[in-house]
């Protein structure tokens, strides 16, 4: 059975180019193409549509950070495929740290 639509909203560290980049990793393999700022990943009736826009960029002291809002709008897939999307999608996106 397929879960409700809602969309998972981010705030991420990252610019369309970064986000470009790093998209084949996120989608672990799903087909995908890009329409202008959206991405659109798998099936009309089976897939995510991945919208990205501009932040104004995080400040601390001197250091900027660019930001993206980024929405993901899922169709079609389950609790548990979303949750595995997501996953992958966010540990391609994980910033080292510490």
């Amino acid at each position: 059975m397929t879960a409700p639509a809602v969309p998972h909203v981010k705030d991420m560290a990252t610019t369309w180019e970064d986000f470009v980049r790093l998209l084949p990793v996120a989608l672990d393999g799903w087909s995908y193409r890009i329409e202008g700022s959206e991405v659109v990943v798998g099936a009309p009736d089976r897939g995510v549509a991945i919208t990205v826009g501009p932040l104004p960029p995080r400040r601390f002291g001197l250091v900027e950070i660019a930001r993206s809002r980024v929405v993901l709008a899922f169709r079609g897939l389950t609790a548990g495929e979303q949750a595995s999307f997501l996953s992958q999608f966010d540990r391609a996106f994980q910033r080292g740290g510490g």
